[in-house]
């Protein structure tokens, strides 16, 4: 199980994309703020530019520097990570996380 949101930089691009679209984009952008910045890359490489932008819009509105807030949506990330990982839609391969493609053809 994760402890920590820099863990999130050992998954893949398809789990990486089964955490982001379980979490609200209120929830996302306050992580942005404090969240190392590959993993922001990473992140906002999973998205549309319609995505995106909201995403910035979000970042721009909740920067009210309330550590606490981004803190908790940080760890929400790891929370959902590893909700995901219980359900088997997310598995551990040594220190590596890799999505299952059959969870996603499951969920259509």
């Amino acid at each position: 199980m994760l402890e920590k949101v820099n863990q999130l930089l050992f998954f893949d691009n398809l789990a990486l994309f089964y955490v982001l679209r379980e979490i609200p984009p209120v929830v996302l952008a306050r992580a942005f703020l404090t969240i190392d910045s590959r993993l922001s890359g990473s992140l906002l490489g999973l998205m549309d530019p319609e995505q995106r932008t909201m995403i910035h819009a979000l970042m721009i509105k909740e920067n009210d520097e309330d550590t606490e807030k981004n803190e908790q949506a940080a760890h929400s990330l790891i929370d959902m990570a590893n909700e995901l990982i219980k359900k088997g839609i997310i598995r551990q391969e040594g220190p590596h996380f890799r999505g299952v493609q059959a969870a996603e053809d499951a969920a259509e």
